[in-house]
Parts: C-alpha cells; sequence; structure tokens
C-alpha cells in the first residue's frame, strides 16, 4: 500500500497535464500543443471522406497542411507531421461523429467510449464491488487523462477487448463481433485469434471475422475501393521498412518494443527482430493464458499486456489497457497482495507519465514491466501446479 501516495502523485501530474493543455499547452508536462490533436486527424479524415476528398488523407503532408489551416485558431503551435495512418474501415466507425462539428464530436467520442469501458469492466465481472473500483482506477488513470489530452481511441480498444472476452460464455457470437471490430487498429487484434483459438470459441472466431470483414465491405461501398489500395501497400512498408517522416514523428515517440529498442541503441534491424519476437511471445502467452485454469479476469488481464507488448507501435494512452490488466489482476488476488504486486502495478501505472521514451530514459523499460506483469501473472500456475502434486497422495514403503 505504501505504492499508492506515489500513484497519487502520478495520477494528479496526468490530470494537471490535461487542464494546462486546455488553457496553457507545456505548462505542465509535455507540450501537447491543443487537446485533441489526434482527434484532428481522426475528424479531419471522416470529414474529408464525406466530401470525397479522400485523396488528401493519403498524402500524410498535405493533410497536415489542411489540418494546420483547419484547426489555426484552435492550435497553439502548427503540427509538424500528422498523417492518416488506419485503415479505411475506421473511416465506417467515425461516421456518426461527423456531423457533429469538431469540438463536440471530440466530447462525445471521449465520454461514450469510457462509459462503454466503464460497463465493460463491471458488466460480467465476478466481483461486482470490486469492478467499480476497477473501472473508477482505469478511468482517472494517467493513461486516460493523456488519452482525453490527444483525443485518442484507447477507451475503445480496451472497452471492445474487455466485454467481448467477457461475453464469450453466454453470446459468443455477439463477443466475436466486438473483438472483430477491433480491426479498425490491428496492431490490437493480432491476440484475438489466439486467445478464441484456446478457448476453442470457433462461432466467435466466424462472428470475428465476418464483423470485421463487414466493416470493410461498408468503407468500400461508401468510400470507395481506391483508398484500400493506397492503405494496404502503406501498412505493409510501415511495417517492413519505416517511413522516415512516420519515424521521426511517430513510431519513434511510442512505447512499442521496437521503439524502446532503437532508443536503447539497438540497431533498427535487430529492434524489428524483437518486435517479432514479442508478437510470437504474446501469441504463445495469450495462449497459455485461455487454455489454463486462471480466471477470466486473470486470463483478460494477460491479454490486455501481451496485446501492448506485442503491438508495433503504441503510445502512452494506450497504456489504459494496461490500467485495466493491474485493476483485473489486483482485484483478482486482493486475498494475497504483497508488497512486490503493488510497487509493479505503480511501474505499469506510471508509464504514461514517463512518457515520451525519445526524452524520458526509464520509459524505454516499459516493455520489460509489461513482462513482469504477464510472468507474475502465469507464475501463479506453477504454485498451483505445485500445489496440486503435493496434494496427490503419496506411496510410503515401509
Amino acid at each position: 500500500m505504501t505504492a499508492l501516495p506515489a500513484a497519487l502523485v502520478g495520477t494528479l501530474y496526468g490530470w494537471a497535464v490535461l487542464a494546462s493543455t486546455v488553457f496553457h499547452p507545456g505548462w505542465i508536462g509535455p507540450n501537447h500543443i491543443a487537446p485533441g490533436t489526434d482527434w484532428m486527424v481522426f475528424y479531419g479524415s471522416v470529414t474529408s471522406a464525406v466530401q470525397g476528398n479522400l485523396s488528401l488523407i493519403m498524402n500524410g503532408d498535405d493533410f497536415t497542411a489542411f489540418l494546420n489551416r483547419s484547426f489555426q485558431d484552435w492550435l497553439s503551435a502548427p503540427i509538424e507531421f500528422r498523417p492518416w495512418f488506419y485503415p479505411p474501415s475506421f473511416l465506417v466507425l467515425l461516421l456518426p461523429f461527423a456531423p457533429l462539428g469538431f469540438a463536440a464530436s471530440y466530447v462525445a467520442f471521449q465520454i461514450l467510449t469510457a462509459a462503454f469501458l466503464a460497463t465493460a469492466l463491471i458488466k460480467g465481472a465476478s466481483s461486482p464491488v470490486l469492478s467499480r473500483y476497477v473501472a473508477a482506477g482505469v478511468l482517472i488513470s494517467p493513461a486516460a487523462a493523456i488519452n482525453i489530452v490527444d483525443g485518442q481511441c484507447a477507451f475503445l480498444v480496451a472497452a471492445l477487448l474487455i466485454a467481448g472476452v467477457r461475453l464469450l460464455p453466454l453470446q459468443p457470437i455477439l463477443g466475436g463481433i466486438l473483438l472483430g471490430l477491433l480491426s479498425f487498429k490491428p496492431q490490437f487484434c493480432l491476440l484475438v485469434p489466439v486467445a478464441l483459438v484456446a478457448l476453442r470459441q470457433y462461432k466467435a472466431l466466424l462472428a470475428a471475422a465476418g464483423s470485421a470483414l463487414a466493416l470493410v465491405v461498408l468503407s468500400v461501398i461508401i468510400f470507395g475501393l481506391d483508398v484500400w489500395l493506397w492503405w494496404i501497400p502503406q501498412a505493409i512498408n510501415n511495417f517492413i521498412e519505416t517511413d522516415a517522416k512516420w519515424l521521426s514523428y511517430g513510431r519513434i515517440w511510442g512505447h512499442s518494443v521496437w521503439a524502446c529498442a532503437v532508443l536503447a541503441g539497438i540497431p533498427p534491424r535487430l529492434a524489428s527482430v524483437l518486435q517479432i519476437a514479442a508478437i510470437a511471445g504474446g501469441m504463445v502467452v495469450a495462449y497459455l493464458a485461455f487454455r489454463s485454469t486462471l480466471s477470466r479476469d486473470k486470463q483478460l488481464a494477460v491479454l490486455l499486456a501481451a496485446t501492448v507488448l506485442a503491438a508495433p507501435h503504441s503510445g502512452a494512452y494506450d497504456a489504459t489497457l494496461l490500467a485495466a490488466a493491474v485493476g483485473l489482476w489486483l482485484a483478482a488476488n486482493i486475498k494475497t497482495w504483497r508488497l512486490l504486486d503493488w510497487f509493479l502495478a505503480l511501474g505499469i501505472w506510471m508509464v504514461p507519465i514517463l512518457s515520451p521514451p525519445t526524452h524520458v530514459v526509464a520509459g524505454r523499460f516499459s516493455p520489460l514491466l509489461i513482462v513482469a506483469l504477464i510472468g507474475f501473472i502465469l507464475h501463479e500456475l506453477r504454485g498451483r501446479s505445485q500445489s496440486s502434486t503435493d496434494s496427490r497422495p503419496q506411496l510410503v514403503i515401509p
């Protein structure tokens, strides 16, 4: 419990960054230039698509110039490079927000997705009382504050993962549909098929594939095929050989294994190997967790943590998934808390504060904290196995 005061300080700092960004960007913490700069990308893209100007979002430099012109009264300084790198299916999910205008859509998206995440954390939990504390903790975490500052979609990603997995026992089709919607941000759905195969949830797997395909078909019907013909090679190239501008202004500022390895001085090609190893390792631990006797909340904690570890790109706001993982893990282990557990939870809680890792050296160790969390949870299986062995009747030879 001695970690709680430090966690409180980190939380207050995260929300102070949000408040200062509204009134005086950069006064406290990193200069985010203005509230919702990532939402500018989402809103600018969907409104451009609705107006039939898809070619604009296919050119990062032109699109950045468009954002600077359109939001010059909102920005405290010009943004340097904000391209659209999401699959066109994301545009379908953003369509309902397009008519609201920038500010209203920004606020509405954050409120609705935060409510969805809170509901996902509370509904279906083994302990309704504890789940409310977990939901409250996640939504006041530093990661949540940064998600709101940037206008990002980490609340939605975490909610889809949690709600989808929790629905599987009773409503596998609906659970699969929600998990398939994660395809709008593909780096966070890499482990979903592995978890579903481990659970033998083949109906849910088909439903997930169906909802992902439905998003693609809808996007083609609404926006045409050209944007997909542009995006697919772009996505492949960004993983194999990252665009120089995206590297400088985007990927290297994240907390991925690749980014942290490069910042630690490891050559980019070797860092890519480590990232691939993180993806493979995430698949292994996800399979082991969902084939094990761990409680569903602990399985979810492993999936959330491994999802962030495997993602080729993740930002400080994506630590919302880690905050949820820590909350689920601590709630499930309430009777066996150790001081070491709290210090590990504190380290993960602080990941968004130790950002960006380009400037904060301690932030480059965040993948190791995630590995430690997964290790702590899976280590319980070894303890159970040992306990089961020790409890077997022993043959005594006189």
